[in-house]
């Protein structure tokens, strides 16, 4: 487990609009197809994200009883796959009364820490509120992302703070289409050869 892709000036980590990408129809990966990612990091370097609405089946209790850690605040919330990156890496949605080196300040109502952060804090009145945890990373070398975006392959927009809090994963797909002002249903896969209506 490592804080390495952390490591970035902490003057661009926070803009107060923390936005997300909406996987397309025509993305036919085994990983992120129906994928919705918050970003943490979108700039010329490169881009960071964490995906949103996919658990892994376990919960963080289950996990922290394999590791044999005590802690005095209810965790019975599921680990989510954020991506193919560093799987090893487990990391923590929580709530902003809680900073350390690792932190990624992404939305105003919620920070990104590495879990080896927030472990020896667990059972401390410091913990601050978990909201979801996850293993692994999605990331894109510079330009690349962009690239994915022209392609068609991804949807950029704002984040809405709802699809974490009041919409269940199985649901956040499409209502993140909704909330970009389009309907997932009436979208057309335009790389399918076989599509009639491509000629």
């Amino acid at each position: 487990m490592t804080n390495q892709i952390f490591k970035t000036p902490k003057e661009s980590m926070f803009s107060g609009k923390a936005q997300f990408l909406v996987a397309m129809p025509s993305l036919k990966s085994p990983i992120f197809s129906n994928a919705v990612i918050l970003m943490a990091e979108y700039n010329k370097s490169g881009s960071l994200g964490f995906i949103i609405n996919l658990p892994t089946g376990t919960k963080v209790n289950d996990a922290l009883k394999l590791m044999n850690l005590e802690h005095t605040h209810p965790l019975d919330i599921p680990i989510l796959f954020g991506g193919p990156v560093q799987t090893d890496f487990f990391w923590v949605i929580h709530s902003t009364d809680f900073s350390a080196e690792s932190t990624i300040k992404v939305h105003d109502q919620f920070y990104l820490s590495s879990a080896q952060d927030i472990m020896p804090v667990l059972s401390d009145i410091s913990c601050p509120e978990i909201f979801y945890a996850g293993v692994g990373y999605s990331g894109w070398g510079a330009q690349q992302l962009d690239r994915e975006i022209e392609e068609g392959s991804w949807w950029l927009g704002e984040f809405d703070v709802d699809l974490l809090f009041n919409v269940k994963m199985s649901e956040r797909w499409n209502e993140a289409f909704k909330s970009l002002g389009a309907d997932p249903e009436h979208l057309i896969d335009r790389t399918d050869p076989m599509d009639p209506t491509i000629n």
